[in-house]
């Protein structure tokens, strides 16, 4: 998986989906290991995504400000 190519609502999607997986509590521990692996890699992406879009937003505000 890609990462790199996933808008934050897919990034979401596949978290909501690795989440419901794992609470299934149906799996090997290998398994359960690297899902959880991949679930703290999406939420970091989406940590990310989401602080790039705060920062963009405060930018464009305080350049609305100056004008």
């Amino acid at each position: 998986m890609k990462k790199d190519n996933l808008t934050y609502e897919e990034a979401m999607k596949k978290l909501q989906q690795l989440t419901e997986e794992l609470e299934k509590g149906e799996l090997t521990l290998e398994e359960t290991v690297k899902l959880y692996d991949e679930a703290t890699k999406l939420s970091g992406y989406c940590t990310g995504l989401l602080n790039n879009a705060k920062l963009r937003i405060s930018e464009m505000a305080e350049k609305k400000e100056e004008e």
